[in-house]
């Protein structure tokens, strides 16, 4: 039999048995649609992820957070770090060309003319608009003078500007913290959600000394972000900052760091990490609906085989080799696997774009997700079309005319 009246044979049966054939597939279209779908958004989560720290941590920045200590014995000492810390890391390391602190106040009322928000109070420098690459669109930043003097000023975000001012302009206008006036002096620039699911463009700034010494009344700072003049230099440098945070905060050799340093590159790893679950584990959960179909493939090939003994025979008498017969069972097989692994992936396609369109603009379907979705139909289409297509091949003609 040439090829193609195997590939016609193969057709006809498939399509004779309409019901046998959509049992067959229907596990391979979940599987590679789930497959597709779940891969894709991880991907797109990862890529987004990795863009927004990117954009917090330039490739020439280090971050330090103050994180508390424990000794060797168990026994926890809260976190030190201050600003003086910082100016002595920038006195002493020429590299490190610029840094800013930071202190996070958590959520609390804000109040102008009636309408109250609670909304997160960040501390900042007047140094952070260069270091954290982040200005005003309207308005002017944090001066030294608002920081040396712990002025009661702030920059609001550009959400937080709509939702208290209502069209009104905000700079000059006094808003309430915790019933003290501040007054407004700048809109920050749009920054989106960062990758603790806060939204930066709906918050406010203080000068970082207001906050400690009026909001908080503390001394210690919660991260302080670097600035080093050569991206080379970075991770070389994160030793030096250590030791000289370390001899300040007179820790024993027998205690652990109570900070914490981040490079860019730290940060990247960590959310690859912490992404493998969307990229790799979850999908291969897709594989469990795949095995299934395998199994109910090749079972209901093996029936397939079973109720044509007799075509399986007359072919056989009639000069159709083993080859062939096999081939025709394993292509069969593959037929089913292929064409369901490309309705699952035009299924998953389907799921994603009805995604992005209501919930993540974004969201893109990942070319390697396709394909891995087409190559699990063909593996799955292979090894559930072996068993029964041997089986065939190995039926001896006059056993099956009988």
């Amino acid at each position: 039999m040439n090829t193609r009246l195997l590939v016609a044979s193969s057709t006809r049966v498939l399509t004779r048995y309409k019901l046998r054939s959509f049992f067959m597939s229907l596990g391979i279209i979940i599987g590679v649609a789930a497959l597709v779908v779940m891969r894709s958004i991880g991907s797109s989560a990862e890529q987004d992820m990795l863009a927004k720290i990117e954009r917090m941590f330039s490739a020439s920045s280090m971050t330090i957070m103050n994180s508390g200590s424990a000794s060797r014995a168990g026994i926890r000492k809260p976190g030190k770090m201050t600003i003086e810390d910082l100016d002595a890391i920038g006195e002493q390391l020429d590299q490190v060309v610029a840094w800013s602190p930071s202190v996070y106040g958590g959520d609390r009322e804000v109040v102008y003319r009636g309408r109250n928000r609670s909304l997160r109070i960040v501390g900042k420098s007047d140094r952070a608009e260069f270091v954290s690459g982040r200005g005003v669109i309207e308005g002017e930043f944090f001066s030294e003078a608002d920081v040396r003097s712990a002025s009661r000023v702030a920059l609001i975000g550009h959400k937080t500007a709509e939702a208290l001012f209502e069209g009104e302009d905000p700079l000059g206008k006094q808003i309430q913290i915790e019933g003290s006036p501040y007054r407004v002096k700048g809109v920050l620039e749009p920054h989106g959600i960062d990758p603790h699911g806060m939204d930066l463009d709906d918050e406010v700034h203080v000068p970082v000394t207001t906050m400690m010494r009026r909001l908080l009344n503390i001394e210690i700072i919660g991260s302080a972000k670097l600035i080093i003049s050569n991206a080379n230099a970075v991770d070389s440098t994160v030793d030096q900052v250590a030791d000289i945070l370390r001899a300040r905060h007179r820790l024993a050799d027998d205690e652990l760091d109570d900070f914490s340093i981040y490079t860019p590159t730290q940060v990247q790893a960590l959310v690859r990490e912490a992404n493998r679950v969307l990229t790799v584990y979850l999908p291969a959960t897709a594989g469990i609906a795949l095995l299934v179909a395998a199994i109910v493939i090749a079972n209901i090939m093996l029936i397939s085989v079973r109720e044509r003994i007799g075509e399986i025979g007359l072919r056989k008498a009639v000069g159709a080799t083993d080859r062939q017969i096999g081939g025709q069972f394993l292509l069969e097989s593959l037929a089913i696997t292929m064409v369901s692994g490309g309705l699952g992936v035009a299924l998953g396609a389907g799921i994603l774009l009805a995604i992005a369109r209501t919930v993540s603009p974004e969201l893109q379907i990942a070319t390697d997700s396709v394909l891995l979705g087409l190559l699990a139909a063909l593996v799955v289409g292979v090894l559930a079309g072996y068993l029964p297509a041997r089986q065939a091949a190995l039926q001896e003609p006059v056993d099956a005319l009988r």
